[in-house]
């Protein structure tokens, strides 16, 4: 097992304190006052979407990734005492400043993947042996790119080379039906059952081609799926069957509503102890942290939300749903609230597009 790196171990650093006594059931990505280490904590200690692989995939080389044996709590321990000033950056950090090369993207997928490498290049007994490997084949036509794959990494315990192919990913359930292809991302382009097809039987297999071989250096001994994300619920009610899909019984989950339903809600739970946020996309890994001067009410919040859904101008801002968090005051930190839950207020006909969405092949 690799030791822990003197530089990045500082116990009692703000921002790096391992939670102790009941707090330790807190998870580092809600508890951390820096991003950069919540952020990292979400991608590499949150739980996974799916407990199983669905029957359909039985005939497939894929497994739901798996650390080695006391890596994840040693790596937890790790993190929970790093300096964030060493951790990367996160996407709006990134933004503020030019990156020469023009290769830097600022995509939450690709952050998510930044964040996951960086934990295997120190996670004690683990190797990073490569990332973002552009696999390549040539052909009558010229030379053809296959894919890409994600990261690879040795588990010394077991002596073998792991392929994984990581997604974070953001669903809503439609019209409360337990079927993977129901759940659909915000902007309807994707689809969680379309997300899996591809990532089962067009990304693993290029792990195991002779092309992906010769640059590894080895072959692949295991091809992994690490799928991280929340779904989210109309109303916050979740339909039975699940588990029948291989949803994780602990899996992240939040609610989606209406405008009118969504303030119903939080006009009747309101006694003086929640405020709202709008949060960003670059924000959407982990829990938020908000001082006050960027939180709403209710009420507030309905008013921006009907005029942005009104706008007779921007087409994507009128059917765009919008990611809130409710929010709670942290303990022993005045001024700053911590989320409580968190939903997409959708717009009026956002529903009747999801569901045609949800039924397209």
């Amino acid at each position: 097992m690799r030791e822990l790196k003197p530089d990045l171990v500082q116990p009692g650093t703000p921002g790096g304190t391992v939670p102790t006594g009941a707090d330790a059931r807190v998870p580092l990505w809600r508890t951390a006052p820096s991003q950069r280490t919540r952020d990292l904590a979400w991608c590499t200690l949150s739980p996974p979407l799916l407990s199983a692989l669905p029957d359909e995939y039985h005939r497939e080389v894929a497994r739901l990734a798996q650390w080695p044996a006391g890596a994840r709590a040693a790596w937890q321990a790790w993190l929970g005492y790093a300096d964030p000033g060493t951790l990367p950056e996160t996407i709006a950090e990134l933004s503020g400043h030019p990156d020469p090369t023009g290769s830097r993207s600022l995509r939450l997928g690709r952050h998510a993947e930044r964040l996951l490498h960086f934990a295997l290049q120190h996670a004690p007994g683990m190797t990073l042996m490569s990332a973002n490997v552009p696999i390549r084949r040539a052909n009558g036509h010229g030379i053809q790119t296959l894919g890409e794959l994600d990261l690879i990494w040795r588990d010394p315990a077991q002596d073998q080379v792991v392929h994984w192919e990581m997604a974070a990913k953001f669903y809503l359930m439609v019209d409360g039906v337990a079927d993977r292809r129901a759940f659909v991302g915000p902007n309807l382009v994707d689809r969680l059952g379309d997300k899996l097809d591809h990532i089962v039987r067009r990304q693993l297999p290029l792990g195991r081609t002779t092309e992906a071989e010769a640059l590894v250096g080895a072959p692949v001994n295991r091809s992994e799926i690490y799928l991280l994300g929340w779904l989210f619920y109309r109303d916050g009610v979740l339909p039975p069957g699940l588990a029948s899909l291989g949803i994780a019984p602990d899996h992240l989950h939040g609610w989606w509503s209406t405008l009118d339903a969504w303030y119903a809600r939080a006009a009747a739970q309101d006694h003086g102890t929640t405020r709202w946020c709008r949060l960003p996309r670059v924000d959407w890994l982990c829990g938020a942290r908000v001082s006050e001067a960027g939180t709403e009410d209710a009420a507030t919040l309905r008013d921006t939300l009907a005029r942005r859904f009104a706008d007779p101008e921007q087409v994507w801002r009128r059917e765009a749903p919008v990611m809130i968090c409710e929010l709670e005051p942290a303990v022993n930190e005045p001024g700053v609230w911590v989320e409580r839950s968190r939903g997409f207020v959708v717009p009026p006909d956002w529903e009747a597009r999801a569901a045609l969405r949800a039924t397209r092949p």
